[in-house]
């Protein structure tokens, strides 16, 4: 049996909510695991999501920053354009951006990415170049129906 440690890499294909959308919900389900997350993306979608976290349940805080500030490694979702885990954390998301280099540092990564977005297409190349990494678990859902997520492989 291997005991060499393993990244999991989930692929998730935004057919039906838009990935913003879905980063939002999946950085509360992370928080409420007591999870440290850091999302990386472009200036812009980090922004979006930074002003999603606030306002996404109007019941609930998700504690969050924008990389940067004096208190990063106090943060539980760490907002960043690096993939530096400057608040510890162990579980990567990455917003339509590809994945990064030095991603097997993470026990887990979720690549967001819409439907026929150029995100889209860096998935499928990055998802073929992980096709024979002894040190990658990975995985593809794509959203199915109303609600939730189908396993395509």
């Amino acid at each position: 049996m291997d005991d060499r440690k393993r990244t999991d890499v989930g692929f998730y294909h935004c057919t039906r909510a838009p990935a913003g959308s879905v980063a939002v919900q999946l950085a509360a389900k992370a928080h409420a695991r007591g999870l440290r997350l850091l999302v990386i993306g472009s200036a812009d979608r980090l922004g979006a999501l930074d002003r999603a976290l606030w306002v996404a349940d109007p019941l609930s805080f998700l504690p969050h920053a924008i990389a940067g500030g004096p208190h990063d490694a106090h943060q539980p979702i760490l907002l960043s354009q690096t993939p530096e885990p400057l608040n510890g954390a162990r579980l990567l998301m990455v917003l339509a951006s590809g994945l990064p280099a030095g991603f097997g540092g993470f026990d887990r990564v979720l690549n967001l990415f819409d439907d026929g977005s150029e995100a889209h297409e860096r998935a499928r190349i990055d998802w073929k170049a992980l096709d024979r990494r002894d040190d990658v678990q990975r995985s593809y859902w794509r959203q199915a129906g109303q609600a939730g997520w189908e396993k395509m492989g």
